[in-house]
């Protein structure tokens, strides 16, 4: 073996789970941090809010995505997760386009079940909001009610629809996720720590009164 062929290998094995979460989880995080200066470059995201009617769950976010040419609706979202995941993906040398299709429907049934948890009989928390949908009653599970949801979800695929998840099973990468998600929020922390510090520095050198000694 040559020595560039060996190079090739060791680097090919180097590259483990944690290194390719670490890959893609500051990207992200540093795209968020630009939001500091002003250019929000991950609002093309879809958000859900509590709703009462068809249609109604993703409007509000939708609406104020008009004309921004960064993407639209949770389609664009799909194609810019999977995007990213494809070379995630070749590089742990996994069949990609069994991923991109077992993702996408991952993510359709994730989505599907943010919206139905964001019902307002299952959302809606406070008194207002339950005059405002025009309801009596609500479980107040808030939003993370599609939580509940998705896990009702899941155990439904994996108790009664066995081969469905095991063709599924190729985009369910738990541990890669959640190792991605803790990359973005240590840098979140982080962030916020930095933050928190600096500003009792500053306040106290506004409050520390000039010097009245004469020269």
């Amino acid at each position: 073996m040559t020595d560039a062929a060996l190079t090739r290998s060791v680097l090919t094995s180097s590259l483990t789970e944690d290194w390719l979460a670490v890959w893609i989880g500051l990207p992200i995080f540093a795209l968020a941090l630009l939001g500091v200066a002003g250019p929000d470059l991950l609002g093309w995201a879809v958000t859900t809010s509590v709703w009462d009617g068809p249609c109604k769950g993703t409007r509000d976010r939708l609406e104020s995505l008009r004309g921004d040419r960064r993407g639209r609706g949770a389609g664009r979202d799909l194609c810019r997760i999977i995007d990213r995941s494809h070379g995630k993906r070749r590089a742990l040398k996994g069949d990609t386009k069994r991923f991109a299709i077992a993702f996408s429907a991952v993510f359709w049934i994730a989505y599907a079940s943010w919206i139905i948890g964001s019902y307002a009989q299952l959302a809606a928390v406070t008194p207002a909001d339950l005059q405002k949908y025009g309801i009596g009653w609500s479980l107040r599970l808030t939003n993370e009610g599609g939580f509940i949801v998705a896990l009702i979800a899941g155990l439904f695929i994996a108790n009664f629809l066995p081969r469905f998840a095991d063709w599924l099973s190729e985009a369910i990468r738990p541990e890669l996720y959640i190792k991605i998600a803790i990359v973005i929020l240590g840098g979140f922390l982080a962030v916020t720590i930095a933050a928190s510090s600096a500003s009792p520095a500053r306040c106290s050198c506004a409050a520390s009164p000039r010097s009245s000694k004469p020269i």
